[in-house]
């Protein structure tokens, strides 16, 4: 049961970052407004962290992650608090600074490494059972 959990919990959490972050390029090479982008971070807030709690649940019932995933699982915590403070600064300015978005931007690429390597890890050390 604390597998199908950790699965579902993967596939909420993360996938709400993806699709934030995919709205996020779409804006960039300009296939979709900054409001979009915005709308659809604040909308992912819930899913995003729910998953996240799911994944730190139910993980616990799997055995808690050690070394490099135990690093990557903080990481994508801390910065997924970061990302919550920027997404209020970013809603507060109609064109945001460069700074704003450049802090934006190196919060995402955090964002995608450490959910990558959450993932990637978990899934080595699944097959190593």
């Amino acid at each position: 049961m604390a597998l199908f959990v950790h699965l579902g919990s993967v596939v909420v959490g993360f996938g709400a970052v993806l699709l934030v972050d995919w709205l996020g390029f779409l804006w960039l090479t300009g296939r979709a407004t900054l409001a979009d982008v915005l709308r659809t971070a604040h909308g992912a807030h819930v899913p995003t962290w729910a998953g996240f709690a799911g994944l730190l649940v139910s993980g616990l019932f799997l055995g808690v992650p050690a070394g490099p995933k135990a690093i990557a699982v903080l990481v994508v915590g801390l910065n997924g608090i970061y990302a919550g403070v920027l997404l209020s600064e970013l809603s507060r300015h109609p064109t945001p600074p460069t700074a704003l978005l450049t802090r934006a931007t190196a919060a995402t690429l955090i964002s995608q490494i450490a959910w990558w390597t959450a993932v990637i890890l978990g899934y080595l050390n699944s097959r190593g059972r």
